[in-house]
């Protein structure tokens, strides 16, 4: 299968309830029952939302409230259908859609990406743990992408197979998502390739603007048209030992962003991957400090990520691949507080921006 389709996010704490159960569980039952293509929850280990706490793994921010991240991909009719589980699940967080290209099975060999913001391409991956995800960064790396990462799900469904990760016992059914950017020409010379490592290849495919390499400036951020009522969503790839000013690069972008004001960010751990010129990694034996890769997510105001902008760039001098990406469905909810709307037709939201082809 290929087809258009909506990438679901929902950003929420681990506390939060739905009636007595947490609203993990209660999204990832829902969300399994409607047996959607693929879908993954993610833990991350650092970041801040709505009350503007940061809630970390580590001293001195321990917190029982880490950020979740729920991801799932489908048809627009499939992920429309599902909006009003989330809505029930997950009283508080945020929601985001973003267009994207799904392709499965066979059908992944002859995919292409869609039009879309910027010069450079992702490529997200959706396996279990089980599969052979490491050789699928492997050959990702031999075909020259950019940076890729392997985030590792706490629960979720791929090919229709619920699995969750467990404290002790086998997670082979456990989900995994890797996602690799770079340069779409290249991206696409993995893709015939990747039925050789994974049983049934789950993909999706996006066009995004990649505006840093490892201090680097690719592309300047997009401008945003006038009247388009967006967000963005700003994605930085780093390593957990990556520093700067002495604290894990992800920590401070997560503390200067709160600092100034920022609506939100996420931090998820990876358990394998590559940014720069190396060899994919992980924790490596021997070392004290982990060298496993991370993934920052901060999603605002257009006009705010332009004020942060120069943060952004200032932390990443270094280290680091950074990712623009124009988010145009979105819904921010405490309780009886609602922002923003998760309707937008995909024709007229292409209809609407400059890089706008016939296809979106």
């Amino acid at each position: 299968m290929i087809a258009d389709a909506l990438k679901l996010s929902v950003y929420f704490g681990e506390a939060v309830a739905c009636g007595p159960e947490l609203a993990a569980d209660v999204l990832m039952r829902r969300l399994a029952e409607r047996g959607l293509a693929a879908s993954a929850l993610l833990r991350g280990i650092e970041g801040f939302g709505i009350n503007r706490r940061i809630h970390a793994e580590r001293f001195p921010d321990l917190s029982t409230d880490l950020p979740l991240l729920a991801m799932a991909v489908d048809t627009a009719e499939r992920i429309r259908d599902a909006l009003p589980v989330v809505d029930h699940a997950v009283p508080r967080g945020l929601v985001t859609l973003e267009p994207a290209r799904l392709a499965t099975g066979a059908d992944v060999a002859r995919a292409t990406f869609p039009d879309g913001p910027g010069r450079a391409a992702k490529l997200t991956v959706y396996c279990r743990a089980a599969e052979r995800y490491r050789e699928a960064v492997a050959l990702l790396r031999k075909h020259n992408a950019t940076g890729a990462i392997v985030l590792p799900g706490v629960d979720g469904c791929v090919d229709g197979r619920r699995g969750r990760a467990r404290l002790f016992g086998a997670n082979a059914n456990a989900p995994m998502v890797i996602i690799s950017v770079g340069p779409a020409e290249l991206l696409l010379r993995s893709l015939p390739h990747l039925h050789e490592v994974l049983a049934r290849p789950f993909v999706t495919l996006e066009r995004i603007a990649q505006l840093k390499h490892d201090g680097e400036l690719l592309e300047p951020p997009p401008q945003v048209p006038a009247g388009l009522d967006v967000w963005q969503t700003i994605r930085v790839y780093t390593r957990r030992t990556a520093q700067v000013n002495g604290r894990p690069l992800y920590s401070e972008l997560t503390r200067r962003l709160r600092e100034r004001g920022g609506a939100g960010a996420t931090t998820i751990l990876g358990d394998w991957g590559f940014s720069s010129d190396e060899a994919p990694h992980g924790d490596i034996l021997g070392r004290v400090a982990s060298h496993r890769p991370t993934y920052s997510v901060y999603i605002d105001r257009p006009s705010a990520v332009a004020e942060m902008w120069p943060v952004i760039d200032e932390l990443t001098a270094e280290h680091g691949i950074v990712t623009s990406l124009l988010v145009p469905g979105y819904r921010e909810r405490a309780g009886e507080v609602v922002n923003g709307r998760l309707e937008f037709d995909l024709r007229r939201w292409a209809g609407s921006s400059p890089w706008a082809a016939s296809r979106y």
